[in-house]
């Protein structure tokens, strides 16, 4: 599930770095992320991505046409649980799932590319823009980055603050232990390692579902949170493409599922579902299952997701899981 950072935004900062180089962007969070930037021209929106940026270091973005308007989307890597944070805005761009060099497309869909909906930056910004967290980290990103990847990977790192204390140090230690290797205080090899650990124990942990249907897909989950269930969407899921839109470990039973076609105004539901659950027609999230028109949603049938294996499940959409294809 996509998690929109609502406080965390791109803050200027080039009035305070005389030096800084042209198309530079800055990580002062807590979580590796990777960054796409566009800019404006005759030919309509360009892009470039993905860029990987590790807490508390910088990239640049280079070829970028100076003196015009620039745009900036990045998410969190696929090393946390609980979904991809977002640091966007309103501008809807191309970008393509691996790296990518897009000139001037206008059609996603057709090109067989993803809509991102990217941040205009200010004038300012566009030499140098900061993407940051409601918890400021600022000089601290590096260190609070090793203790939210301590936590992702399980070790017990109460609160990130970026502060490297007694408990960080213990789980530190741990970390070596258990991998075998000893960073001696380099906390930037530190990370790297760390996030290349994370990444592949959780990028498939969730629930992962593919679309080979003959079109696009949304998808709705439902789950119990907190003992009262839950519902929300959409993901859009183009043909042939994949998505995990839980990203935690599962167990039996938790999530249901449902999904429907998207032709223009025509969509066909999914078939064979078993447990009635609330959905409305944009995005949505539904507290509750029970009376769904009365608060505004309509009730529609989920499917369970497959049971999990190691906390991983797996599911994959054809033409003949939506109603109107099967006789």
């Amino acid at each position: 599930m996509r998690i929109v950072m609502v406080l965390a935004v791109l803050v200027l900062a080039g009035i305070f770095a005389p030096q800084a180089r042209a198309g530079e962007v800055c990580n002062e969070t807590s979580y590796y992320v990777d960054a796409a930037k566009a800019w404006g021209g005759q030919n309509g929106i360009s892009a470039q991505g993905w860029q990987r940026i590790a807490p508390g270091s910088c990239v640049r973005f280079s070829g970028v046409p100076a003196g015009v308007p620039q745009f900036l989307y990045a998410r969190t890597s696929e090393a946390y649980l609980g979904g991809p944070r977002e640091w966007r805005g309103l501008t809807p761009v191309c970008v393509d799932r691996a790296n990518f060099q897009i000139e001037g497309a206008e059609d996603c869909e057709a090109m067989g590319l993803e809509v991102r909906e990217f941040r205009q930056l200010a004038p300012s910004e566009r030499t140098r823009a900061v993407l940051v967290e409601p918890d400021d980290f600022g000089s601290r990103a590096l260190e609070a980055g090793v203790q939210r990847l301590l936590q992702a990977l399980g070790y017990e790192v109460r609160v990130v603050d970026g502060f490297a204390g007694r408990r960080s140090r213990a789980q530190i230690a741990a970390f070596e232990r258990d991998t075998g290797a000893s960073f001696g205080g380099n906390y930037e090899r530190l990370v790297e390692r760390l996030h290349t650990v994370a990444l592949e124990r959780n990028r498939e942990v969730g629930l992962n579902v593919c679309n080979q249907t003959s079109g696009p897909a949304g998808i709705a989950i439902a789950r119990q949170r907190n003992e009262r269930w839950q519902s929300r969407g959409w993901w859009r899921i183009e043909t042939g493409s994949c998505m995990r839109v839980v990203a935690e470990r599962l167990q039996p039973g938790e999530v249901f599922l449902f999904a429907q076609t998207i032709d223009g105004e025509r969509s066909e539901p999914l078939r064979r579902g078993v447990e009635a659950f609330c959905v409305a027609p944009g995005r949505f999230m539904s507290e509750g299952r029970s009376s769904c028109a009365e608060r505004g949603y309509t009730q529609v049938m989920f499917r369970p997701s497959p049971v999990p294996v190691d906390g991983v499940a797996r599911v994959t959409l054809e033409d003949a899981d939506f109603e109107d294809l099967v006789q």
